[in-house]
């Protein structure tokens, strides 16, 4: 894996899927990059029309016909479903047919030069990225994140928004990190590990661990008399 120098040049490019996700990543290549998107592929079974946005629609056992691997390059900004494995699966599936992959880093992050990023990541606005970190390959990084340096993410691992990684941290493969979840100096998070939204993780994880923080209940008074009582209070 080589430093991330971005890819200027425009492209080709092919989704995978038709959903929410690809949506997602077809409005943010048309509003920041310079590559178009010539169309879409999806699984046989949820081939229902032809067409998806203006462009054309294909089941996977066509795409190749319909988008030469050596002419297009393909994309897959699928979620965390089944902790990542539908991505991958998905990943792998448009590999096997040869095709190559583009990564998308919001413009808003400064990350030539300095960190490696692997194919197929979906890197959103306002990153912290400290010097040599390194991102595998299939990894989505929602918004405004904070990875320390010589940390390494795994593939296929997902980031919710307001992720905090501290210096030298490893994420195995496949990890889930939901918001505002943050992970100590030097920490290992196990490979296919669940941390939820707000945990603090200061010990390496076992493999498949969760480790969740529960919800802030609710005080069971009304929100007006709340405001009277802080008033009194002050």
């Amino acid at each position: 894996m080589a430093l991330y120098s971005g890819e200027e040049r425009p492209r080709r490019i092919v989704i995978f899927g038709t959903g929410q996700g690809a949506d997602t990543a077809r409005r943010y290549f048309e509003w920041d990059t310079p590559h178009e998107i010539s169309g879409y592929v999806v699984d046989r079974e949820f081939f229902t029309a032809g067409e998806f946005k203006g462009r054309p629609v294909v089941a996977v056992d066509e795409a190749v016909g319909r988008f030469p691997p050596g002419d297009y390059l393909a994309f897959v900004p699928l979620g965390s479903g089944r902790m990542n494995m539908l991505r991958a699966e998905k990943y792998e599936l448009m590999k096997s047919l040869g095709y190559r992959f583009i990564s998308y880093v919001h413009g808003s992050n400064r990350l030539a030069g300095h960190c490696e990023i692997g194919e197929n990541c979906f890197i959103l606005e306002n990153q912290s990225v400290n010097f040599d970190a390194v991102i595998g390959d299939n990894v989505v990084i929602w918004s405004g994140c904070q990875i320390g340096d010589r940390s390494w993410i795994g593939n296929h691992a997902f980031l919710a928004s307001h992720v905090v990684l501290n210096g030298d941290v490893t994420i195995d493969d496949y990890v889930y990190l939901g918001s505002n979840c943050n992970i100590s100096n030097s920490v290992r998070v196990g490979r296919q590990s669940f941390i939820g939204a707000n945990a603090l993780i200061t010990k390496d994880t076992d493999e498949r661990a969760v480790h969740v923080v529960e919800a802030t209940p609710a005080m069971g008074i009304d929100s007006m008399r709340f405001i009277k009582l802080l008033k009194n209070h002050h």
